[in-house]
């Protein structure tokens, strides 16, 4: 594989990280808006529990997902770096 491209993969596999870092906290902070679109009024508020219960349901996943883009991130800078590093 030539220098060339090992960089772009580098490139995009930086992108593609930060993008599932970034939709695993928008999915983390959707499941903590309970479901619907819209300024809620004071009466159609979630209480603390069932906050407190979506959040602990589905951090586990995020945190897993969130973590896999961090290795597609250092994977990236890994490949860009080499690239740099040769003659």
């Amino acid at each position: 594989m030539g220098p060339q491209k090992r960089t772009k993969l580098g490139r995009v596999f930086v992108v593609s990280g930060l993008v599932t870092i970034f939709v695993s906290v928008i999915f983390v902070l959707e499941a903590a808006n309970g479901p619907g679109t819209g300024p809620k009024t004071f009466s159609q508020r979630r209480s603390y529990n069932q906050v407190k219960e979506s959040l602990h349901s589905t951090f586990p996943i995020a945190f897993l997902v969130s973590m896999g883009g961090m290795g597609l991130i250092m994977a990236g800078v890994r490949m860009t770096r080499a690239e740099d590093s040769t003659p």
